[in-house]
């Protein structure tokens, strides 16, 4: 068995998969916060939940395109930022099990290449450090018309 035959999605994007030969997840990193005002009362200090702020995930991957590939998913991936759809994010989980974390947009993206090759202008090193923002499921129903299929995407 080759070690660069691809075995399936670690994360999905929308159309884009991020695979581990291709354009590969290095590091996820997830942020999010809620807010506890504090209100004087004649006891001490009252909290009251007022809710959640936006989730936020950072994904940071790498690729190197002449050796195995990758620049595909790049583009998916900056074509929906552009487009600034809304998408499916799907992440795998143990045994094949795909968690689906909900939609999502891209709110950041960010490309580094290293080392330009000298016959295309490519970098022989491609990172890419995307920041998504997760919506709750609420917000899906009040904007669905935003929600956008690969197909629709690349028309």
């Amino acid at each position: 068995m080759s070690a660069l035959i691809p075995n399936g999605a670690l994360i999905s994007i929308g159309g884009a998969m991020l695979t581990t030969i291709g354009l590969s997840p290095q590091r996820l990193s997830y942020s999010s916060s809620v807010r506890f005002p504090a209100h004087p009362v004649a006891a001490g200090l009252f909290y009251q939940k007022t809710g959640a702020d936006a989730e936020h995930l950072t994904i940071e991957a790498e690729t190197y395109p002449h050796v195995v590939g990758g620049l595909d998913a790049y583009a998916i991936i900056k074509a929906i930022h552009r487009s600034q759809a809304i998408v499916p994010l799907i992440r795998l989980r143990g045994n094949y099990l795909g968690e689906a974390t909900g939609y999502c947009g891209i709110e950041t993206l960010d490309v580094d290449e290293e080392r330009l090759h000298p016959f295309d202008g490519i970098g022989r090193k491609v990172q890419v450090s995307v920041g998504l923002i997760i919506f709750p499921v609420t917000d899906m129903f009040r904007s669905a018309s935003s929600i956008l299929s690969l197909s629709e995407l690349l028309r």
